[in-house]
């Protein structure tokens, strides 16, 4: 059977832009100019030989008819995204494309790749290493392991594991205190904190026996990569996610100070993109990551 289909292109301009009411949104999703968009509907208009939009002046409506034609199309291409992902994710093989931070994949992921390959040696992992909020149409991306609580939208998160923290420093900071060290102690020298986080300064010394102290000082930083790398330095006492960090206590750069340890309600997430549909290859690296953590705590 032969069937008589408009463009999918100018299908797609049309389902982009019917969604977003907005020629300029459905542009950046497409990855277009704002004036291919409008030519591509304008191309199916004369194929239907019927209006789509109401224009006015920077805002644009759907015709009744047309509403019904984006909702049908909307089902459509979602059936149709659904069934590219199932065929492609069918067998455990091909590369998935993941974003994480040069911080955490350097110190939890790279070292540890040569189990992933043994456990999956027909999937490929390609990192794209960057500081920046994963968009995942604009980069080609299958997923993202980003820090933080799990609220972030347009995408589904999954718990990988929440930060396990206790104060550590440089051992040139704190080579005349016997370890471990008291809280009182600690709040006599400098902490660090990631700024807008300082509540779990609080929280460890409350689970440490101790109020806040009133009085300390305090540097705030942007990340907590920051906030270690300053603690490294011999500058101030930093919270640090005990199995990030495995290494640097190994080595000896850094030192634990308490052996009090509290959980944070943040922690790593990874991120894959909302629809009905989820590549098994993303859980099988999901699952496997969340396993590698656990045997370093």
């Amino acid at each position: 059977m032969t069937r008589r289909l408009p463009n999918l292109k100018h299908l797609r301009a049309f389902e982009a832009a019917a969604r977003h009411l907005s020629f300029k949104q459905a542009a950046d999703e497409l990855s277009v100019t704002q004036a291919a968009i409008s030519h591509q509907i304008k191309a199916l208009e004369q194929h239907f030989g019927a209006r789509l939009f109401h224009r006015m002046n920077r805002q644009v409506t759907l015709t009744n008819e047309a509403a019904a034609l984006a909702a049908e199309l909307e089902k459509v291409l979602d059936q149709v995204a659904v069934a590219s992902a199932r065929f492609r994710a069918q067998m455990m093989t091909g590369t998935i494309r993941i974003s994480v931070t040069p911080f955490y994949a350097n110190r939890m992921v790279l070292p540890y790749l040569d189990e992933f390959h043994a456990a999956y040696p027909g999937l490929n992992l390609e990192f794209d290493l960057s500081y920046e909020i994963a968009d995942f149409a604009e980069r080609d991306l299958d997923g993202a392991l980003r820090y933080g609580h799990s609220d972030r939208p347009g995408a589904h998160m999954q718990l990988v594991h929440l930060d396990l923290v206790a104060p550590v420093a440089s051992p040139a900071m704190v080579h005349r205190a016997e370890q471990p060290m008291k809280p009182g102690q600690i709040a006599s020298l400098p902490l660090a904190a990631v700024a807008g986080q300082e509540r779990y300064w609080s929280q460890w010394f409350k689970a440490a026996g101790q109020a806040f102290p009133s009085g300390c000082t305090m540097s705030f930083h942007e990340q907590r990569a920051l906030a270690l790398d300053f603690a490294l330095a011999g500058n101030a006492v930093a919270l640090a996610d005990l199995p990030l960090i495995r290494n640097e206590l190994a080595n000896g750069s850094l030192v634990c100070l308490s052996e009090t340890q509290i959980t944070l309600d943040r922690g790593i997430h990874l991120a894959v993109p909302e629809g009905p549909f989820r590549d098994p290859r993303l859980t099988a690296f999901g699952d496997w990551l969340r396993g590698r953590v656990s045997g370093l705590i």
